[in-house]
């Protein structure tokens, strides 16, 4: 059985592991939805780069788009570099954050659980 354990650590070590991390690297954290970049690419990106993002929660108000997420992203503010490009992103560039992709550990953990799904009804 201690052997066991340790084979399903090297595996979660050696191949979960960079996969949780290439998968976050690719997916997590917070994004800009695929048709606001479409439409305004160069405005997206530099207020990826230069505009403070902040997060404002939002309340439950009985509607499920209220459930999907408990915050709402928007760029704050002006930048000394790019002016009031922030404020103009604001409207143009809406920011989302995936459930349990909020950070590497939570998507780590994730799999982790998916990892440890038992398959012994089907073993004969």
């Amino acid at each position: 059985m201690f052997d066991d354990i340790i084979r399903f650590l090297l595996v979660f070590i050696f191949l979960l592991a960079p996969y949780a991390f290439v998968f976050f690297s690719v997916f997590g954290g917070r994004q800009i939805l695929h048709n606001d970049y479409e439409q305004t690419s160069q405005l997206c990106e530099s207020a990826l780069l230069y505009c403070p993002i902040i997060e404002i929660p939002t309340p439950y108000d009985g509607t499920p788009e209220s459930l999907q997420s408990g915050s709402r992203y928007v760029f704050n503010g002006t930048s000394s570099i790019v002016g009031d490009l922030c404020n103009n992103a604001t409207d143009s560039c809406h920011i989302i954050e995936p459930n349990g992709f909020e950070s590497f550990y939570s998507l780590l953990f994730s799999i982790f659980r998916i990892a440890l799904v038992d398959d012994s009804k089907n073993k004969k």
